[in-house]
């Protein structure tokens, strides 16, 4: 017997009502029950069910298969049918289309290839499922029969070319998210590298500045002393200027421009300056942001032998203590206020770990047992190619 119109109207009904929560369900399947539901495969084959059963039961005024089972086992056998339908499109065609989608083996596959073969599993699966429960609508129509087959081949095909323009729509959404990515990495390595460029050439024209005029002093007393003074201060500068776009320098480059600075100021101090080095051997490939030790040496001489005027003695040690690179600075100059205002030199060491170590390095000022600047670098960095070279 067909439907009345109030059946059919109350069939309308339902069809938009199901199809909403089946529109809102698919718009929300990544979170849907994800507080309810903790297993995530279990809660994947809800939602599809749901979906799936939800999408079925508005497109039945479409079908002609649907009306024929009504007419032949009754409303109830008819919605019981097509929860089945939806139960067997879950099981076995989502679970097959997804294992293909999201399974490893298939990653060697290009991504028309691997779309090309969850829309044919999709297709094949889909007219497998059909053939398996079509007895429930329709045991004798082969008309009925062969409408469900082409319906299933028609329904998976829609479903797959959906599937597969969203897939390429996300990777196009993911290409651009990258390329944006990539963009603001480069533009923060060039504002890093600029930043830093900036702080070489505000420390280097001061430190300049006074050398010059020691060079100046000494060429009419001290032509010898000049002369190597001036070639310290090239080989210092050399070391500034050429340093390819590389923030980072060895313990061992840096060490030895520290080094090359005290010798620049012993000789302007001449004997009211000494200095002792010590450097373990298993540090000295490790990196650190140049010119961070300069600055350093320069604050003790300038608030030890410049502020009281005699005899400073400054000690470098760097070695490995528990995994971490630590460089002590000491001298015997005045103690550390107990309010420390780090001048522009000690700043400059600030700012450079905080681009380059950022949240991996410490710096503190004692004056017991002695006085002395401790900096602590967590984030270990060697430079390979020299560790190589230094073993052949």
């Amino acid at each position: 017997m067909n439907p009345t119109i109030i059946e059919y109207a109350i069939l309308i009904g339902f069809c938009i009502l199901f199809g909403l929560l089946g529109l809102y369900l698919l718009a929300n399947f990544k979170n849907t029950f994800r507080n309810i539901i903790g297993n995530e495969w279990v809660r994947r084959n809800v939602l599809v069910w749901l979906i799936t059963f939800s999408l079925v039961v508005a497109t039945t005024p479409m079908s002609g298969e649907y009306f024929y089972a009504v007419r032949k086992y009754g409303w109830v056998t008819a919605i019981l049918g097509q929860m089945i339908v939806a139960t067997f499109n879950t099981l076995i065609v989502f679970n097959l289309a997804w294992l293909v989608a999201a399974h490893p083996f298939f990653d060697r596959f290009s991504f028309a290839k691997r779309k090309v073969l969850v829309l044919l599993t999709l297709i094949v699966s889909c007219v497998g499922v059909s053939l398996m429960v079509k007895n429930v609508f329709n045991t004798d129509n082969k008309e009925y029969a062969g409408f469900s087959i082409l319906s299933s081949i028609y329904m998976a095909t829609a479903i797959g070319l959906v599937y597969i323009l969203m897939s390429y729509l996300d990777l196009e959404r993911k290409r651009k998210f990258d390329e944006k990515e990539l963009e603001l990495s480069r533009l923060r390595e060039l504002k890093t590298k600029a930043e830093l460029d900036a702080l070489h050439s505000k420390v280097n024209p001061h430190f300049l500045y006074n050398a010059l005029n020691s060079i100046a002093d000494l060429s009419i007393t001290d032509g010898k002393k000049a002369r190597r003074m001036t070639v310290a201060l090239a080989d210092l500068f050399r070391y500034s200027i050429n340093y390819s776009n590389n923030n980072f320098s060895t313990v061992r480059e840096e060490v030895e421009m520290a080094e090359v600075y005290l010798q620049i100021e012993k000789i302007r101090f001449e004997d009211q300056l000494t200095y002792t080095i010590q450097v373990e051997d298993e540090v000295t490939h490790y990196l650190l942001p140049r010119f961070v030790l300069q600055p350093l040496m320069e604050n003790a001489v300038k608030h030890g032998l410049k502020a009281t005027g005699r005899l400073t003695e400054i000690s470098l040690d760097i070695r490995m203590e528990q995994n971490v690179l630590v460089i002590h600075i000491s001298d015997n100059g005045p103690l550390f206020p107990d309010e420390l205002k780090p001048g522009y030199g000690v700043k400059s060491v600030y700012d450079k770990l905080d681009l380059l170590f950022p949240d991996n390095y410490e710096i503190h000022f004692s004056n017991q047992p002695r006085k002395e600047v401790s900096v602590y670098i967590k984030k270990l960095m060697k430079n390979e190619p020299g560790i190589q070279s230094h073993t052949d």
